[in-house]
């Protein structure tokens, strides 16, 4: 399942946490759990809407490096939920200028990221930051991860955008990885540094009459379905006539929009999803999408890539804080 998702306390959006351990134990900045500590807090992962897990805050938390710890699905203890944690790494791996992209929720949407560049420590207060470059950190990602673009690998936590009322506008200072490991030393460690770019694999098959039948294989995630002959996916039967859609990645995230006149439905470990000729609809590892003569099973590891369709944050009412 995707390690991402949105935290809240009491119902309410309050910021990002990502899983670091299969078990379920997330980081996010200390100051997104600084107003409501001991209120009802739960994680909503990106890829499973209207999935709510109950999130245990009672752990280590330093406020002065801004990093913090939580357990989430705290009430499924040895439940296999199917995380995939996201890997940790010294800032120290990237050098000025390298891009990196973030991912979060910001306060007015569902989800968002951006892209930009390492730039490289600061201090301030006593303290050492980590600061990238970016024009995308919306208000409310604070808690979001940024990866070094062609890693797979968190080289800190989106705590504070720099705009006018304090300097190096467009800044954003992030919360160092060697702060979370000091919460947890027997439970997190850093990854050594990745010496080459992560590729990705998706992989169709049909499921029908209990047979797996594979369709393709391919690092390209831009696949169009259907019936008509000059999709990628070509769907012969004669009851896939109103059918057509398209999978494609957009940063790291899976996605499939329905173009046919006849739904569609999309099946996860937790969700069913119907969608309806131009809705879109987030896409897990091992979801199923059924069309009229079948099943299709979808499998893919998602190659760490930024997204392309990122535009620049508006200037406007900007705030210190994401």
């Amino acid at each position: 399942m995707e390690g991402i998702g949105r935290l809240l306390h009491d119902g309410v959006a309050a910021g990002t946490a990502f899983i670091v351990t299969a078990d379920g134990l997330a980081a996010t900045a200390a100051h997104v759990l600084a107003p409501d500590p001991n209120t009802e807090w739960t994680f909503e992962p990106l890829t499973m809407p209207g999935l709510s897990l109950k999130v245990d805050t009672a752990l280590p938390v330093d406020p002065e490096a801004d990093v913090a710890l939580v357990q989430v699905g705290a009430d499924q203890i040895g439940a296999d939920l199917g995380w995939r944690p996201i890997t940790l790494a010294s800032h120290a791996a990237a050098t000025p200028g390298d891009p990196v992209h973030l991912r979060g929720f910001a306060e007015s949407r569902d989800f968002d990221s951006g892209v930009g560049q390492y730039v490289g420590e600061t201090a301030e207060n006593g303290r050492t930051w980590v600061k990238v470059s970016c024009r995308h950190a919306q208000h409310g990602m604070s808690g979001a991860p940024v990866i070094l673009t062609g890693t797979g690998s968190v080289i800190g936590v989106v705590s504070a955008r720099l705009n006018a009322h304090r300097w190096n506008r467009d800044s954003v200072l992030l919360s160092r990885m060697t702060d979370f490991v000091a919460l947890a030393p027997d439970r997190l460690r850093l990854a050594a540094p990745v010496s080459g770019p992560v590729t990705g694999t998706l992989r169709l098959s049909w499921e029908r009459d209990g047979v797996r039948e594979p369709i393709l294989e391919t690092d390209d995630f831009s696949i169009s379905l259907g019936r008509n002959s000059a999709n990628r996916v070509y769907l012969p039967d004669d009851r896939d006539s109103r059918f057509h859609g398209h999978l494609s990645l957009v940063g790291t995230t899976l996605q499939y929009q329905h173009l046919g006149s006849q739904p569609a439905t999309l099946d996860g470990p937790t969700r069913q999803a119907k969608i309806t000729k131009g809705g879109i609809c987030i896409v897990g590892d091992k979801d199923r999408l059924h069309v009229a003569s079948g099943t299709i099973l979808v499998e893919f590891s998602a190659p760490d890539l930024f997204d392309p369709n990122a535009r620049p944050t508006a200037s406007t009412n900007e705030k210190s804080q994401p």
